[in-house]
């Protein structure tokens, strides 16, 4: 079901379809713990206080729908707990070739299919879903507007959209984001996967350096608030994204880093403009939760 000719949407299909078949750079991302970093973070931004309430909640769905799933990773600790009652349809769908393994991780999951399409283009009737998941997905489009407003009609009446877009951050970090991108927009994946290395390996540096900095007062002139902040961190929102996490492997911190700057299409947003969206959408926002990273959003169709 993927139809478009859009060459930055099939850079973006094809950086992720690289990304997730390294399996061995993500793992990480599939604990089944309530306190495994990324489960931990999915049930904050979504506001569940376990991964059994979340299951619990979306086995009460007729369908549920996982817009660009890539490998599974949002939906797997749900799908993988002793919660999920398997009554529910979830449906994975994905641009890239990363739904072949999903389909691998996750097809031996009652209930469950893959299908692979494009997400300004969904093949599915209008009111098709109760529950609908897209996590750090839709600015990966050409339009995180568009992309929202075409996920908004396949929810029925009632039904609830839950997901996560990148924010805008400060002009220097802006800046950088926009230069390297470009800088590596002509290699390869592979070669866009090495070039990594050197920036992971920074963060990591930084990471040890095990330092803080004290920031009396913010300065709106680069978009840095006031505080006491480690300095990894203060170079890492305000400057470059230079990630590190001393719980994941060094492959699995390129991982990351890949994951950031390699796509073409990674749009960041303001508050302003995600709650337009949804407003243009009949989406009523039940949750907002800001990091910042990005939005997350919970919201029911009017």
């Amino acid at each position: 079901f993927v139809t478009t000719d859009d060459q930055g949407q099939m850079q973006t299909k094809e950086s992720f379809a690289f990304k997730w078949n390294r399996r061995e750079s993500y793992e990480w991302l599939l604990g089944k713990s309530d306190d495994s970093p990324q489960t931990a973070w999915l049930l904050e931004k979504y506001g569940f206080g376990s991964t059994a309430e979340w299951a619990s909640k979306f086995s009460a769905a007729s369908r549920v729908l996982d817009l660009g799933c890539g490998a599974g990773s949002a939906s797997w600790p749900f799908l993988t707990s002793d919660a999920w009652s398997g009554k529910a349809m979830w449906v994975g769908l994905d641009i890239s070739d990363s739904i072949d393994v999903a389909a691998e991780l996750l097809g031996h999951v009652a209930n469950t299919s893959f299908v692979q399409a494009d997400a300004l283009g969904l093949p599915f009737a209008d009111g098709t879903f109760e529950v609908i998941l897209s996590e750090g997905v839709l600015h990966h489009t050409p339009s995180t507007r568009k992309a929202i407003g075409a996920a908004a009609k396949l929810l029925r009446s009632g039904g609830e959209m839950y997901f996560y877009v990148y924010r805008r951050k400060g002009p220097v970090r802006e800046f950088t984001d926009d230069h390297i991108r470009q800088a590596i927009s002509g290699m390869t994946d592979a070669e866009a996967w090495e070039a990594m290395r050197s920036l992971t390996m920074l963060a990591r540096k930084l990471s040890d350096l095990h330092a803080s900095v004290q920031i009396d007062e913010d300065i709106p002139l680069l978009g840095i608030k006031a505080g006491t902040e480690d300095v990894q961190r203060v170079i890492y929102w305000n400057f470059a994204k230079l990630y590190w996490n001393d719980a994941a492997s060094f492959e699995e911190n390129v991982h990351v880093n890949f994951d950031w700057y390699r796509p073409r299409y990674a749009h960041r947003q303001t508050e302003a403009e995600v709650r337009e969206w949804c407003e243009e959408s009949h989406l009523r926002i039940t949750r907002f939760h800001e990091q910042p990273s990005g939005f997350t959003v919970v919201a029911a169709k009017s």
